[in-house]
C-alpha cells in the first residue's frame, strides 16, 4: 500500500487538502457544507453525482450518504458546517471530509495518508486535550464509495501531529536564511475567525498569539441581512457565497459574474449587489485591522509588526481584507496561494515525518523485524 504526505484543514468555510501525487503537489477546496442525501433520489432529479464538482460519500458502517461540499449547499438549506463548536475539530464530520477530499485527489483504491491538521492559536494553546481527541478521531482504516463508485475505497489515516495554524504557511513560506531571533508572523483570516501566530524561530511567541471571531462569514451576514432588510426577502447561503466570490474576483482584477438575484419578480443590479457588499466587507476591515493593530502594537508611534519579518496573510479572507491590512502594515505580504498555504506547510512537515518514519522503519527491518512502506 502506498503512503502520501497529507495537509487537512478542516475550516469554518472551506474544507482544504493537499498531497503529493508523483513529486506534484496537489490541492482542493470544498465548501464546509453536509447534508444527508439519497443518491437515487438525486439520480431521479438528474443530479450526475460523478462531475468533478460533486462530492457524495458513505462510510462502510454507515446507513447514510452525505453530499459535501457544493452539492450540500443545493440540497439543502440547513446544511451542516459545525461553527461554533470546537470539538467539530474532533468530530466524524472532519473524518468525512477529510477522506472525501483525500480520495479526490488520490485516485488509488487503497492508500494511506501520513496526517498533519492544525488548531486556532487560541484553542491550541488553551485546549491541550482537543489535540489528542483529533487523533483518536480520525486515525483508523475506513471503507468507503466517493460519489457512488462500485469499487469501495480503503484509506488508512494516521495522524503525525497537530501544529498551531499559521506554523503551516511559515513552513512553506518562510525564508529559511533567517536570523533564528527573527519573528515571522502570520494573518490568517478565514470563515469565522482571523488568527493571528507569531514564532521566533520555530518557537510560537504566546503573547502575539491571538485570535477574534471575524471574518469573511461575518461580512457575508452583514450583507444578507442588508439585503433582506431591504428587499424583505433572504438570501440562500448558496446566492450569498457566489455574491461573494464574484466580489472577491473584482478585488483581484477579474471580470465580476455576480449571479441573477430578484425578489417578488423584481431583478436586483450588480451594482446593488456589489454595493452591498462592499458595505459589509469594509466595515469588517475596519474591525480585523483594528484587532490587528491592538495585538502587534510595538510602540506609540503606531507601529504595527514592524520587527515581523515575514509578515504573511492567509486564508481566503486575503481576498477580501488584504489591501485594508496593508495600509497598516506596509511589508505585509501574500503567498501565491493563500487559501492552501497552511495546507501547504502542513503536507511539507508530512511528508518529513513520514520520511523519518519509514527511514525508522527500515532501520527496524535490518534488525529483524519486516517493513514495508511505500510512498508517494
Amino acid at each position: 500500500m502506498k503512503w502520501y504526505p497529507y495537509g487537512h484543514d478542516f475550516g469554518n468555510a472551506e474544507i482544504g487538502g493537499v498531497t503529493v501525487i508523483n513529486g506534484k503537489t496537489v490541492s482542493l477546496s470544498i465548501p464546509t457544507a453536509f447534508a444527508k442525501v439519497d443518491t437515487v433520489a438525486l439520480r431521479n432529479l438528474g443530479v450526475n453525482v460523478e462531475q468533478s464538482n460533486v462530492h457524495v460519500m458513505q462510510l462502510e458502517d454507515e446507513e447514510a450518504a452525505y453530499a459535501i461540499g457544493d452539492l450540500a449547499l443545493q440540497q439543502s438549506i440547513d446544511a451542516y458546517h459545525g461553527r461554533g463548536d470546537i470539538q467539530r475539530y474532533a468530530s466524524r464530520f472532519s473524518l468525512r471530509s477529510l477522506l472525501t477530499v483525500a480520495a479526490t485527489l488520490i485516485p488509488d483504491a487503497e492508500f494511506g495518508i501520513y496526517v498533519v491538521t492544525g488548531l486556532p492559536a487560541e484553542t491550541y494553546i488553551k485546549n491541550a486535550a482537543l489535540r489528542l481527541a483529533i487523533k483518536e478521531a480520525l486515525d483508523g482504516t475506513y471503507t468507503f464509495t466517493l460519489n457512488d463508485e462500485k469499487t469501495p475505497r480503503r484509506v488508512v489515516v494516521e495522524v503525525a501531529t497537530v501544529v498551531m495554524e499559521g506554523a503551516g504557511a511559515l513552513i512553506a513560506y518562510n525564508d529559511r536564511s533567517s536570523n533564528k531571533m527573527t519573528e515571522s508572523a502570520v494573518i490568517d483570516i478565514g470563515g469565522r475567525t482571523t488568527d493571528l501566530y507569531v514564532a521566533r524561530g520555530q518557537v510560537p511567541v504566546v503573547e502575539y498569539c491571538k485570535g477574534k471571531p471575524v471574518g469573511v462569514e461575518m461580512a457575508t451576514q452583514m450583507m444578507m441581512d442588508s439585503f433582506e432588510n431591504k428587499y424583505d426577502r433572504p438570501l440562500s447561503l448558496l446566492e450569498a457565497r457566489e455574491i461573494m466570490h464574484a466580489y472577491a474576483a473584482q478585488a483581484q482584477g477579474e471580470i465580476a459574474r455576480y449571479p441573477e438575484i430578484s425578489s417578488y419578480g423584481q431583478t436586483i443590479g450588480h451594482y446593488e449587489l456589489e454595493r452591498l457588499v462592499t458595505e459589509a466587507v469594509t466595515q469588517v476591515g475596519s474591525e480585523i485591522v483594528s484587532f490587528v493593530a491592538s495585538a502587534w502594537r510595538q510602540s506609540d508611534r503606531d507601529a504595527v509588526a514592524a520587527s515581523f519579518k515575514p509578515v504573511l496573510n492567509i486564508g481566503g479572507g486575503v481576498f477580501y481584507f488584504y489591501n485594508f491590512l496593508k495600509k497598516r502594515i506596509p511589508h505585509l505580504s501574500r503567498p501565491d496561494d493563500p487559501v492552501h498555504a497552511n495546507c501547504i506547510g502542513y503536507c511539507t512537515l508530512a511528508g518529513r515525518l513520514l520520511i523519518r518514519k519509514v527511514q525508522s522503519s527500515s532501520g527496524s527491518s535490518s534488525n529483524g523485524s519486516s517493513a514495508s512502506i511505500r510512498i508517494f
